[in-house]
């Protein structure tokens, strides 16, 4: 189906983005549906993201560009324990039904799937164009993948073996963070540069 776009106003130094024909969107609090990843800015104390995947808890850090289970030490106190590549530079993840944590390598451009207990890379998925936020719908098995680079978004089957996309649209002008309706599967994409909000229903 056709993408819905939403404007956000004038950017910064009074250009206004280009108009659009939308739908207005739905009152949501101020936030659209479903789970957001971070995005916009990486600012010193967001570098280590912190999930819980199958029960274990897990990070991404940032500035490794890693991916470490956690475990106690002798005196119980939580500290890190394997750890395993994540790619040239990994950004933000989202845990899925399987047991796995979703990475996008934003630098290496890739998609990085991992399983834990033991941490094991299960899946890896070239994404050319600078892929940023990724949401899970976990309803449908599909990871919603945005590329900053191209202003696309894209729908990776994680469900196999192997990821196969499944759709791709364009979005909004950079396109950092990324949600999804668990119900309805309904993908909001939000702009990082002033582009406005954009609904999209696969």
């Amino acid at each position: 189906m056709r993408p819905e776009r939403g404007d956000a106003g004038p950017a910064a130094g009074g250009r206004s983005p280009r108009s659009r024909e939308a739908r207005p969107l739905p009152a949501q609090n101020g936030t659209p549906p479903g789970e957001i990843t971070p995005g916009g800015t990486f600012t010193e104390g967001d570098t280590t993201l912190k999930f819980q995947v199958n029960g274990r808890n897990v990070e991404l850090d940032r500035l490794r560009s890693a991916v470490f289970e956690m475990t106690t030490d002798d005196k119980g106190a939580p500290t890190r324990g394997a750890g395993l590549r994540a790619g040239d530079g990994a950004t933000n993840g989202v845990p899925d039904r399987y047991g796995r944590l979703l990475v996008v390598d934003t630098r290496g451009g890739e998609f990085i799937a991992f399983s834990v207990n033991p941490l094991i890379m299960r899946q890896r998925y070239p994404l050319p164009g600078t892929p940023y936020g990724i949401a899970y719908d976990g309803k449908r098995d599909i990871a919603w993948v945005t590329l900053t680079e191209r202003n696309e978004v894209v729908g990776l089957d994680v469900a196999g073996g192997e990821p196969t996309e499944k759709h791709r649209f364009p979005t909004v002008r950079q396109p950092n963070t990324v949600s999804v309706d668990q119900e309805s599967g309904r993908v909001t994409v939000t702009s990082g540069d002033n582009g406005g909000v954009q609904v999209i229903s696969p």
